[in-house]
């Protein structure tokens, strides 16, 4: 009975240490963008090489419902923003330190499609024939950056009665790519790693450039864990990473 008791307590007592080593385990809460999940998969065994005792919880969505989360007091340490526009309105709420913000890719749109398509991408928005898939132009940066380049070239409004909407820039390329979409309009990052889609084309720049700027809490739980990923973000890793993914560099960041 005795050597049960004696054994029984030593089980509690290594199922305690494996619980303290558990808790000393500190996590990093990253929320991204959906247009960035492949850049941030390549750079997570970089950062959790140098960082191995720091957990990376990743949240993935569109930027403007990353933002709204955000506001509504959503837990993070980073933000990684496909919209200047929802970086400046959270630092405008103090959420986010203005001081630590920093570009660190851009990117373009462009036209795909399953199929192998010969026309001009002026021709096939004048005088569309199937659905093209694009994100909600009210609430999601791909759409917005869509509905501002089409606009400006006069090809926005003839598009009504064609358009499939998707919730974030992944959704969109889902779309293109299964065929439930004649077309799509995405990132030319997203286009890049698909290997079911062929690019049709580039779309004319709208007035707002597509910068991805990245940014720390202001009250992060994990503040050195948010600047150790930032450094590789920006360094020379995360510059190699993102230009292999379709993104371009921000101007002086090579």
């Amino acid at each position: 009975m005795k050597r049960i008791i004696a054994l029984a307590a030593a089980a509690l007592l290594l199922a305690g240490c494996g619980t303290s080593d558990a808790e000393e385990k500190e996590t990093l809460r990253i929320s991204a963008a959906a247009s960035l999940m492949d850049v941030v998969a390549a750079l997570e065994p970089v950062f959790t090489e140098s960082h191995p005792d720091t957990e990376l919880v990743i949240n993935y969505g569109s930027s403007t419902k990353l933002r709204a989360q955000i506001e509504q007091g959503a837990p993070f340490d980073l933000f990684l923003s496909a919209s200047s526009a929802d970086m400046d309105k959270v630092v405008g709420a103090r959420l986010i330190d203005a001081d630590t913000v920093v570009p660190f890719a851009e990117n373009r749109l462009v036209l795909v499609s399953a199929d192998t398509v010969d026309s001009d991408v002026t021709d096939l928005l004048r005088s569309p024939e199937g659905n093209i898939a694009v994100g909600q132009p009210d609430s999601v940066p791909l759409g917005i950056y869509t509905k501002e380049s089409l606009a400006a070239a006069g090809l926005w409004d003839g598009l009504d009665g064609h358009l499939v909407y998707g919730k974030d820039a992944r959704q969109v390329l889902t779309y293109a790519e299964s065929g439930n979409a004649d077309l799509g309009i995405v990132y030319q990052s997203d286009a890049a790693i698909s290997e079911k889609v062929e690019v049709v084309g580039k779309l004319p720049s709208g007035d707002t450039p597509i910068i991805y700027p990245a940014g720390i809490a202001e009250q992060a739980e994990n503040q050195a864990a948010a600047e150790a990923f930032m450094e590789v973000l920006t360094g020379d890793e995360g510059r190699k990473v993102i230009e292999n993914h379709g993104f371009a560099l921000p101007e002086g960041g090579k």
